[in-house]
């Protein structure tokens, strides 16, 4: 069952037609949330999700790992922030629309804490935003499907128990 705050989020995805960015601490999520990310870079958009290279979480983050392959395959741009903790939480959308606020993409998140998270129509906040997001870009690299090549068959494994386990993280 979808939250609101999760509707939201999923129409703005399904809205965009030419960019959107995704920047969370936090990475794990629904089924529904990764459809739409998906749907988004299958049909044009140029999706851009930027998460921590490292969380305080291992298992949060061999979850998110899990998931990270399967959108790189369809076309989302995944970028590891490696200059510390991240901890905005934000998306724009065709650099008209901007969500900002408490929310990450996990499900305790969406469905279960109080989060609070503005949706802005102001080109001017967006292209502020944006500029914030591409500063987190300037110290991010790239996550590839080579990156996943690369791991070992444990590691690999750690991540699909957790990916299952993800519902409640």
């Amino acid at each position: 069952l979808e939250s609101q705050i999760e509707q939201i989020l999923i129409s703005a995805i399904y809205g965009a037609r030419k960019n959107l960015t995704l920047t969370t601490p936090y990475f794990v999520p629904s089924e529904s949330l990764l459809y739409a990310l998906k749907a988004a870079a299958y049909r044009g958009v140029v999706v851009t999700l930027i998460v921590p290279a490292r969380v305080d979480s291992r298992l949060t983050q061999a979850a998110s790992q899990a998931f990270l392959q399967e959108l790189v395959i369809a076309g989302v741009h995944v970028a590891l922030y490696e200059a510390g903790m991240l901890h905005t939480k934000s998306v724009t959308v065709d650099g008209a629309v901007s969500l900002f606020g408490s929310l990450n993409l996990d499900p305790r998140s969406l469905r279960i804490n109080f989060e609070i998270t503005l949706a802005i129509y102001e080109k001017a906040f967006a292209d502020s935003l944006m500029g914030l997001q591409n500063e987190y870009l300037q110290h991010s690299r790239w996550f590839t499907v080579d990156d996943f090549k690369k791991q070992n068959f444990l590691t690999k494994i750690k991540q699909d128990l957790a990916r299952l386990a993800s519902p409640l993280l």
